[in-house]
């Protein structure tokens, strides 16, 4: 049954489904909505934006509800920024008490119309059940503020510029992680505009980021492009360095790691380039015969990009690095609800944890979540820091 969330506050649980509203409770019976909510945690429902690959409600919506849709858009609108006039906090009040009811069932209505249009129209993801998951980390993690070191960041913003940008916008107040699951072509993840910006904080100044508990831990992917290509090709995971393993296997000992890294990578992603001890190990051409065709690639973690035959493989590595690794924060996610620790980011091949030291047995069994991927034992390092910036390899 369609239905709508009415407010995604934790005491605020409203929903509208079958031209009536209901409080304080959620039907089995309501199974389909436009997205995620954290009151649909632990319920198995199908979301219309992950069917239209994350598009908007303006975007998607069909021609022949557009006007009504508009009009009750833009009265729901109105009546949050007279709100934001009146200098009212919203964050302390459920909408459901501040918009008359007759315009959210217009709202909730129009929503619904357009959810079954989409429903209809487009086929359901096969990665549908991932996005839902990592939708639902994804507002976790945003939740939380990031602790921040304002004394410090004061300090660098004297003499760097982008450090000064980052006081005027968070200096002294609470700043968020908002991640963006639809911000990139590869499904990596980007950040919302307003948020921190994790993904691309200085590292020079990245020691204004401090944990909320004792210390972060960070677990991060040896080689994980080189080893999702690996495992493409249907081969094991070597236990070691990747890049000792290639120089060892690939190049006959010829050379030094950092030089068979370069020489890697220099063939891996130049389509044209031809290095026949590379070809011995990783066939590329019978991984792209197997999910790129029709233009575009189709990796085996369900996602479907175009693409031309210059960029494929990078795509194809790209996003299913980037899934594999999304998975397995997701799983460290679930395995520490309930304790104190708690995921605080991601970045590309890396997962940090924020650390409380009341878990500390539990230390070996977080690497070896990380690590256990769909993809083979992905060999990973770890990390240990009192802040972003400094850490240190176990």
């Amino acid at each position: 049954m369609l239905f709508q969330i009415l407010d995604d506050k934790k005491d605020c649980l409203g929903i509208y489904s079958g031209n009536d509203f209901y409080y304080g409770n959620i039907k089995e019976s309501f199974s389909r909505t436009w997205d995620w909510s954290p009151h649909l945690a632990n319920k198995e429902c199908e979301y219309a934006r992950i069917y239209c690959g994350g598009q908007t409600l303006d975007n998607v919506c069909p021609d022949n509800l557009k006007d009504r849709y508009e009009v009750y858009r833009d009265r729901i609108k109105a009546f949050i920024k007279a709100t934001s006039i009146a200098k009212i906090n919203i964050e302390n009040i459920c909408l459901f008490d501040l918009i008359p009811e007759r315009h959210l069932l217009h709202w909730c209505q129009i929503k619904n119309e357009i959810c079954e249009y989409v429903f209809n129209n487009f086929e359901k993801p096969k990665n549908h059940k991932f996005l839902s998951d990592l939708s639902e980390m994804i507002c976790e993690i945003k939740q939380r503020p990031v602790n921040i070191d304002n004394n410090r960041l004061f300090y660098y913003s004297k003499n760097d510029f982008k450090a000064k940008t980052l006081w005027d916008k968070f200096g002294g107040q609470k700043s968020y992680i908002f991640y963006n699951i639809w911000g990139t072509k590869t499904g990596r993840l980007s950040t919302m505009e307003s948020t921190f910006p994790i993904l691309n904080l200085k590292k020079e100044i990245s020691d204004i980021v401090k944990p909320t508990n004792n210390m972060f831990i960070q677990f991060d992917f040896n080689g994980a492009e080189i080893r999702t290509l690996l495992s493409l090709c249907g081969k094991q995971q070597p236990k070691e360095d990747i890049h000792s393993w290639n120089l060892e296997n690939a190049y006959r000992g010829i050379g030094t790691r950092d030089k068979a890294k370069q020489r890697f990578f220099a063939w891996l992603y130049n389509p044209n380039s031809r290095d026949h001890l590379t070809e011995r190990f990783y066939d590329r051409k019978s991984v792209l015969d197997r999910y790129y065709h029709g233009g575009a690639v189709h990796t085996p973690m369900g996602r479907v990009i175009p693409s031309d035959d210059f960029h494929a493989l990078n795509y194809l590595l790209q996003s299913v690095s980037s899934d594999n690794c999304l998975k397995q924060a997701i799983k460290l996610n679930k395995f520490l609800k309930g304790r104190k620790s708690f995921v605080h980011s991601m970045v590309h091949d890396s997962i940090t944890i924020d650390f409380h030291q009341d878990d500390r047995k539990i230390v070996t069994q977080l690497q070896e979540i990380f690590e256990d991927t769909e993809l083979g034992i992905f060999q990973s390092s770890m990390y240990f820091s009192k802040n972003y910036k400094d850490m240190e390899r176990v």
